[in-house]
C-alpha cells in the first residue's frame, strides 16, 4: 500500500509546512532584533524536517520581493537550513537593507 499524501514524512504534510513557517519567522524577528535565533529540539522534528535537504528563503513585503536566501546544495537538516537562511535573508541580502 502507498503511503499517504498527508503522512507526517511527506513535504507536502500541513504540520511540516506550518512548523517551517515558524521556524522562519522566529529567525527573521530574532535577526531583526540582533538575536540568535531560538535553539530547534531536532528529536522532536519529523523525519523530513531533520534530513538533509537544500532551502531557499524569500521575504516578501505587500507582495513584492523583500530579500532572499539560500543554496542548491543539501547540508544540513532542513529545519536548521530553513533558519539559518531566513535570518541571513533578513539582514544579509545586500540588494536590501537589513530588516
Amino acid at each position: 500500500m502507498a503511503p499517504s499524501p498527508t503522512a507526517p514524512d511527506d513535504p507536502e504534510h500541513p504540520a511540516d509546512r506550518m512548523r517551517l513557517l515558524r521556524i522562519a519567522r522566529e529567525a527573521v524577528t530574532a535577526a531583526a532584533a540582533r538575536q540568535p535565533a531560538p535553539p530547534l529540539d531536532l528529536a522532536s522534528f519529523s523525519e523530513w524536517l531533520r534530513s538533509t535537504r537544500a532551502s531557499f528563503v524569500t521575504l516578501t513585503h505587500a507582495g513584492a520581493l523583500r530579500c532572499c536566501i539560500g543554496a542548491l546544495r543539501a547540508a544540513q537538516p532542513l529545519a536548521l537550513y530553513v533558519q539559518e537562511h531566513a535570518a541571513a535573508a533578513a539582514t544579509e541580502d545586500y540588494r536590501f537593507p537589513p530588516v
